[in-house]
């Protein structure tokens, strides 16, 4: 992909430690179709915010557990709004200066749930930046130079699309 998940987890690694909690829950979406999946989720998010086993947010003290604590979670590849209304809730379900970023493959995921000014959408690579990633990658041992190759090469740079993980 364009590396979402990747700037994601950069990101969480970089802040988690400002925060009073974290949680990084990855793959949103293939997990939440399992039976069960989605409560599953947020049992282990629960968990890691208040370090207890068994809770519910359901429950009042959780709650107001939740809204004393400065958290940062990461919801990585959610498909569905119901997903973000569940695992994140609203901004009021946390303590003050908590952040949550979310990561999707469609914008219109966010639908409602997002504010439009809150949203960052990754850009592919520009065409020079890809074929140096390319080239950095492909070449790297190699003692072949690029114009040695250089039709094959950017016939490979363009089939990725400026798509970092294709290159």
């Amino acid at each position: 992909g364009v590396g979402k998940t990747t700037l994601a987890e950069t990101i969480f690694h970089k802040l988690s430690s400002k925060f009073e909690a974290s949680c990084f829950v990855k793959n949103v979406r293939e997990n939440s179709e399992k039976a069960d999946g989605l409560h599953h989720l947020e049992t282990t998010l629960l968990k890691e915010i208040l370090k207890e086993d068994d809770l519910s947010m359901g429950s009042t003290s959780v709650r107001k557990r939740l809204s004393r604590t400065k958290v940062l979670i990461v919801l990585d590849d959610v498909s569905r709004s119901m997903q973000i209304e569940r695992l994140a809730g609203d901004r009021l379900r946390y303590g003050t200066g908590s952040r949550i970023l979310i990561t999707t493959r469609d914008r219109g995921t966010l639908g409602q749930t997002v504010e439009e000014d809150d949203i960052y959408e990754v850009e592919v690579l520009k065409p020079d930046d890809a074929l140096q990633l390319f080239c950095s990658r492909a070449l790297k041992n190699n003692s072949t130079r690029i114009t040695d190759c250089k039709e094959l090469v950017e016939k490979a740079v363009a089939y990725a699309k400026g798509l970092p993980l294709a290159l």
